[in-house]
């Protein structure tokens, strides 16, 4: 019969009460990088757009939804990109292929669907510099005026089951321990690691990857991600098939205010601050 001392199992204790100690510290403190958490539990659901493109045949195309920074839907805390969901029907009796996928913005620059959330992230940053730069106001939000028309909320996902992640936070969680820094930084970097490799797994669980190809009658539904573009004016889908080629195109004016701050409130005139009538011999009424 093996025997174990009491000793083993005291510096087995010991060990273990540091790794669960130091996990729950660094998720409490904030070390958990913030680019690779989730969102919030009270994010609320999905808005369903579902706004059809102008004719294109033999393919309809759909926006069923838009989610952006921070709104309702998304599944990232800090998503710096926006993901337009869409649904793709090949109703004619070829195949077709969905080549590309572009956002135009109003100075016609195109965009490309992104495949790489992190390369997104950084076009993103560099966009909202840019604007900034140019004397232009960018909201990460979707901003208060724009306007999405639809049928209501739905839960949309592009396909069964989701990504899990490690909680970033624990309420009410009390840990009295003296836990050595290697073992500290080494429970962040693995958490770090989980929650990218969960982002990566979800994001690319929702994309649609182009070039697509429908078959007749064929159904799909997913996610194209772009960077976050100020005031996008059309979404354009490139396809073609044996009769040739065309592109279905939807222009975006209710996104005009995508990414654009509310405009401040006129100030009043001086005279009239405070709601007070002044009467024509500038006295203030009693």
């Amino acid at each position: 019969m093996t025997t174990f001392s009491y000793g083993f199992f005291s510096r087995r204790s010991a060990v273990i009460a540091a790794v669960l100690a130091a996990w729950v510290l660094c998720l409490q403190c904030g070390c958990v990088a913030t680019k690779y958490k989730l969102a919030k539990k009270n994010t609320l659901p999905v808005q369903l757009v579902d706004i059809a493109f102008p004719p294109s045949p033999p393919l309809q195309v759909r926006l069923a939804s838009l989610i952006s920074y921070g709104g309702p839907g998304s599944w990232k805390r800090e998503a710096l990109w926006d993901e337009y969901v869409v649904t793709l029907e090949n109703r004619g009796e070829r195949p077709l292929i969905i080549d590309s996928a572009t956002l135009v913005d109003p100075e016609g620059m195109p965009y490309g669907a992104g495949s790489d959330p992190w390369a997104l992230e950084r076009q993103s940053r560099k966009l909202e510099q840019q604007y900034k730069d140019h004397g232009q106001a960018f909201l990460r939000a979707a901003g208060p005026g724009v306007l999405m028309v639809g049928v209501g909320a739905a839960t949309i996902s592009a396909a069964g089951g989701g990504a899990m992640f490690i909680a970033p936070a624990v309420a009410g969680a009390a840990v009295v321990a003296v836990v050595a820094l290697p073992v500290y930084y080494a429970s962040v970097l693995m958490i770090n690691h989980h929650n990218k490799h969960a982002v990566m797994t979800e994001f690319m669980r929702r994309r649609l990857a182009l070039p697509l190809t429908l078959a007749p009658g064929e159904t799909r539904a997913g996610s194209l991600f772009f960077p976050m573009v100020r005031s996008p004016a059309s979404l354009a889908l490139r396809w073609s098939n044996e009769a040739g080629a065309a592109t279905a195109t939807l222009p975006l004016e209710f996104l005009h205010d995508l990414h654009v701050p509310a405009a401040p409130a006129p100030a009043l005139p001086r005279g009239n601050r405070g709601g007070a009538n002044i009467g024509a011999t500038g006295d203030a009424p009693r």
